[in-house]
């Protein structure tokens, strides 16, 4: 990442590589039933940037720093999830509508973020010799670790985070500081297991 944050250079990587296949891949799965919102694109970073400086400005000490990666990946997943960039335009024949698609879309995101920002950071890290990193970012390639089975009450981690999101952001309630919370405690479970 550059020096100026936030950093449009990094948001063509993100967007190119994430959030454009990930949409595409929504697009395949369900032909001529999603409608993008006008200028998603830039619509996604308006809002992302906004969050981020709101964060450096209420958050941080300093406004002029730059804020820790989970706070990055909860400023795209909570923009993502405001915006709802993708709107079912047709009935789907035999399938069903998940409810929170774009919120699937921001989580998807999210834990992306996160997993290319932890391994950046262990191979970045000095104080860690070159064996101890490798066995560390392998704990990372499967991705972001989720609760499953017995561990989960009921439900399906990934979908009742996707609602909480959806209903987060619903309510005007959505707080980048729980989501980063939440973003960094599913990274400590992916590196400790």
């Amino acid at each position: 990442m550059g020096e100026m944050h936030p950093d449009r250079d990094s948001y063509e990587m993100i967007w190119d590589k994430v959030i454009r296949k990930e949409i595409d891949n929504y697009q395949s799965s369900y032909v001529n039933c999603i409608e993008l919102i006008p200028n998603v694109k830039e619509e996604i970073w308006k809002k992302y940037v906004s969050l981020n400086v709101y964060c450096k400005n209420n958050y941080m000490k300093s406004p002029e720093g730059k804020i820790d990666r989970h706070k990055v990946a909860a400023c795209y997943m909570i923009a993502i999830a405001m915006l709802r960039p993708m709107r079912f335009v047709q009935k789907i024949d035999n399938k069903e509508v998940p409810l929170a698609i774009n919120e699937m879309l921001a989580i998807t995101v999210g834990l992306s973020l996160v997993r290319a920002f932890a391994i950046a950071a262990i191979k970045e890290n000095d104080s860690i010799n070159k064996e101890d990193a490798d066995i560390l970012v392998a704990k990372f390639e499967d991705g972001i670790k989720i609760p499953e089975g017995n561990l989960v009450n009921h439900g399906v981690y990934l979908e009742n985070y996707a609602n909480e999101i959806y209903f987060a952001a619903s309510e005007g309630k959505i707080s980048v500081l729980s989501l980063a919370h939440e973003l960094y405690l599913l990274e400590v479970i992916t590196r400790i297991s």
